[in-house]
């Protein structure tokens, strides 16, 4: 039985990712979120909501560009700070002692640290209520080559990114339960 608990934010977990921007004057900085993900194949591309009164967005709109970097459980501290903080009174790279690299298709920076970061050109901007929407089509996508599988993806065990569970709590991933494309073949007719 399922209890109807109001307007709640019902998809548990999301991804945790740090953005990557440059200010008007060529500042880095950085903002965690958790309202991302990959939203089409063909471009490539990654979604991202900011509220309109953070600092990033600004930098969003003026730079037309921005990183999508996935940090590793081991920066947890220096996550939840890029969240925390604001850009416009904070050198965030500086103060997480995070390493700023100059993204070398878009106009922003990617976090040196963390195992995944992709440079975005900004392809769309929709309002949606207290937030927009960017839409970035990944002009790259640099992998720490320690993580990767022989396959070329990213091993999960071995990127340990953070999910988050909205307005609460983060957690790392569980266990490799099976391939995809396979559990459901026994439900297939033919």
């Amino acid at each position: 039985m399922k209890k109807n608990v109001g307007r709640k934010l019902g998809i548990y977990p999301t991804p945790v990712v740090v953005v990557g921007t440059y200010d008007k004057d060529g500042k880095p900085n950085l903002i965690t979120l958790a309202w991302a993900g990959i939203c089409c194949s063909e471009p490539p591309s990654v979604q991202i909501s900011i509220r309109r009164e953070r600092y990033s967005h600004k930098a969003i709109m003026e730079r037309r560009a921005f990183s999508v970097n996935v940090p590793s459980v081991k920066y947890l501290a220096e996550t939840d700070y890029a969240g925390m903080a604001s850009g416009q009174n904070a050198d965030k790279f500086k103060a997480a002692n995070l390493t700023s690299v100059r993204g070398e298709l878009a106009d922003a920076p990617m976090v040196l640290e963390f195992p995944i970061s992709m440079e975005c050109r900004l392809t769309h901007c929709v309002e949606v209520g207290s937030h927009d929407l960017f839409v970035g089509e990944i002009l790259a996508c640099w992998i720490e080559e320690e993580v990767l599988q022989p396959s070329g993806r990213p091993d999960p065990q071995k990127v340990a990114p953070l999910v988050f569970i909205p307005g609460s709590e983060y957690f790392a991933l569980g266990e490799l339960l099976s391939s995809a494309y396979g559990p459901g073949k026994k439900l297939m007719r033919e």
